[in-house]
C-alpha cells in the first residue's frame, strides 16, 4: 500500500495521506507532496485553460496514416466527444480487424491535439510496427476523456470522475466519482458506434484497452469487470491511490485476471516534489504489488511489467512504452 501524505493545490498527484505537520515527517512525503501528486493525475494527460488557448495557434498535424474523427453523443455522460479512428496501412474494408481503444484520445496521434503538443505517437509506433510484420494490422481508436468534451476548462475534473469508479481522497473533484458508469459507456455506446463503421473483431479475443494514469483506473477497472468485453490491455502508471487502495485489494484473491496485460511505470514518475525518491519507489513498489496479485489469480493470464529507469508521468513517456506493450498483447505469443 501507498504510504505518503498529500501537499498544497499547486502541485500534481496524490498516493495517501498524512494526519498531523508532525507526522507528515514520519509518512514518506508529506502533506504538501500529496496534493502535488494528485494533479498531476487528474490533469496529467488534459489540457489545461492556458494551455488549451496556446493549442489554438495554427498547428501542423502530425498523424501518420489515416486518422478519421467524428462526435460521440453520450447519454450515460451528457456530453459529447470525438472519437479518433486510426486505419492501418494497407486498409480493407472487406477483412476483419483486431481493434485497440486508446483513453485520453487526443494525445494519441496529433501533437495539434494532444496534452502540451506531446503526442504518444501511437500512429508512428502502430506504422512501424505493421509494416515490418512484428504485429499484426489492427484498428487502434482514440476516444477523448470528459474534460476533452468540455473544451478542457475544468483542470481536469470531468475526466477524473468519468474516469475514476473510487474517489480520490486527496483530490476535492473526484469525490463523486462516474467511473463506476465507464463500462457501460463503452459497451453501449463506443463500441456500438465503431462496430456500425469499421469491420472490427467482437469479442475479448479482438478486443484490447489503453489506458494512463486516472485513465490506466478506468483500463483496469474495466479489464477485470467485463472480461466478457476485454481480453488484454496496456496500463500504463496506473493512479493506485484512488479508493485508497481499491484496485489492489480487488486484485487480490482475484478469481480470472485478464488474459494478456502489459503494466508500465517509470522509476521518475514525480521529480519536482520533497523527498522524490522515496515517493518514486513507493509508485513503483504498489505497480509490483499489483502484478503479483494479477499473477496470483485463481485464473492468471500473462502480464508483463515494464520499469522505465528515469522513466517519467507523461505522455511522451507513455508513448516510448507502447511498442513492449503492443508486441506483448499482438506479437508472436
Amino acid at each position: 500500500m501507498l504510504n505518503v501524505g498529500r501537499t498544497n493545490e499547486t502541485g500534481h498527484m496524490s498516493i495517501g495521506k498524512g494526519v498531523s505537520v508532525e507526522r507528515r515527517s514520519a509518512v514518506v512525503p508529506g502533506v504538501r507532496v500529496l496534493r502535488q501528486l494528485c494533479l498531476l493525475f487528474a490533469v496529467g494527460v488534459v489540457a489545461v485553460p492556458d494551455v488549451a488557448s496556446a493549442q489554438a495557434v495554427a498547428c501542423k498535424p502530425t498523424v501518420t496514416g489515416r486518422v478519421d474523427t467524428f462526435p460521440l453523443a453520450s447519454d450515460i455522460f451528457h456530453n459529447t466527444r470525438m472519437l479518433r479512428v486510426w486505419l492501418p496501412p494497407g486498409f480493407d474494408p472487406l477483412r476483419k480487424y483486431p481493434v485497440l481503444y486508446i483513453l485520453d484520445g487526443a494525445s494519441a496521434f496529433d501533437a495539434c491535439t494532444a496534452f502540451k503538443h506531446e503526442e504518444m505517437r501511437a500512429d508512428e509506433t502502430l506504422t512501424e510496427l505493421i509494416a515490418s510484420g512484428r504485429i499484426p494490422p489492427i484498428i487502434a481508436v482514440g476516444v477523448d476523456n470528459g474534460s476533452d468534451a468540455t473544451g478542457n476548462v475544468d483542470d481536469g475534473a470531468l475526466r477524473a470522475r468519468e474516469f475514476l469508479p473510487f474517489a480520490d481522497p486527496t483530490y476535492p473533484k473526484s469525490l463523486v466519482p462516474l467511473g463506476a458508469a465507464f463500462p457501460t459507456f463503452l459497451e453501449k455506446e463506443v463500441m456500438p458506434a465503431i462496430a456500425a463503421r469499421y469491420p472490427v473483431g467482437i469479442g475479448p479475443d479482438h478486443t484490447a484497452l489503453w489506458g494512463a494514469s486516472y485513465g490506466g483506473v478506468a483500463a483496469l477497472y474495466v479489464l477485470l469487470g467485463r472480461p466478457d468485453l476485454f481480453g488484454a490491455g496496456i496500463v500504463e502508471s496506473p493512479a493506485l491511490q484512488v479508493g485508497n487502495g481499491q484496485l489492489l485489494r480487488d486484485t487480490t484473491s482475484l478469481v480470472i485476471a485478464p488474459a494478456r496485460l502489459a503494466i508500465g511505470v517509470g522509476t521518475a514518475e514525480v521529480t519536482d516534489v520533497p523527498d522524490a525518491t522515496a515517493v518514486n519507489k513507493q509508485i513503483v513498489r504498489a505497480v509490483q504489488q499489483l502484478v503479483q496479485n494479477l499473477k496470483a489469480a485463481f485464473v492468471s493470464g500473462r502480464v508483463q511489467l515494464t520499469v522505465t529507469p528515469n522513466g517519467r508521468h507523461d505522455t511522451p513517456t507513455f508513448g516510448r512504452r507502447f511498442q513492449a506493450g503492443l508486441l506483448f498483447l499482438y506479437g508472436p505469443q
